[in-house]
């Protein structure tokens, strides 16, 4: 017989505030590739920085090869860091929202090149849990690979806000109900309905 699934989401009420720590889904088949791609980027990184100094010689049209392989570089370097974001935020990162004294503040640690985002509680609309499209267990939409496609959304101003990357959709649903009943959030955040409409 299958065990409930129990969820990633620790909850603490700290008596004033209260933080939803989200660890980030963790994806071992993608995790191993992009480890074993940055193992053969980080050669390719320094066969090529070797070159630009000097310390490797790559034969004639020393010249030309510089120059095309410090564009090279560049892009390179690029991807390498974006990938590297990706898996250090599989491998260490986790979503923190934090609520009280009239904010809501979306923290994603681990995260290389993100800072926190505050919202003011009073702007928040239309709280919902939506499900993300998935194929094979893999998110469909590019977004989600950036921690960009959360399963908890809401309106703020004209701009839409996902949190909970990954959550299941009875989760998120479990989240918004207990900030409800903490006293976190109110019935205008959720468009004037209570969040038992979820069920």
């Amino acid at each position: 017989m299958e065990r409930p699934y129990k969820g990633r989401a620790i909850i603490t009420d700290h008596y004033g505030n209260i933080d939803v720590v989200i660890p980030a889904k963790q994806q071992i088949l993608m995790m191993l590739f992009l480890g074993f791609w940055l193992c053969g980027w980080l050669v390719g990184e320094g066969f090529a920085l070797g070159v630009l100094l000097g310390l490797t010689s790559f034969g004639g049209g020393e010249i030309f090869v510089s120059l095309f392989l410090a564009v090279w570089l560049i892009g390179w370097t690029l991807g390498g860091l974006f990938i590297m974001r990706i898996f250090f935020w599989m491998l260490l990162g986790k979503e923190v929202i934090t609520l009280g004294q009239g904010r809501l503040t979306i923290n994603k640690k681990g995260l290389l090149f993100s800072k926190p985002k505050t919202y003011d509680i009073n702007e928040v609309k239309g709280l919902r849990v939506q499900e993300t499209a998935t194929i094979g267990g893999y998110t469909t939409s590019r977004r989600s690979v950036l921690m960009n496609n959360g399963t908890i959304q809401f309106d703020y101003g004209m701009k839409t806000i996902k949190f909970g990357n990954g959550l299941e959709v009875a989760e998120g649903k479990h989240i918004l109900l207990e900030l409800k009943r903490k006293g976190y959030l109110y019935d205008r955040n959720f468009d004037g309905q209570a969040p038992s409409h979820f069920y």
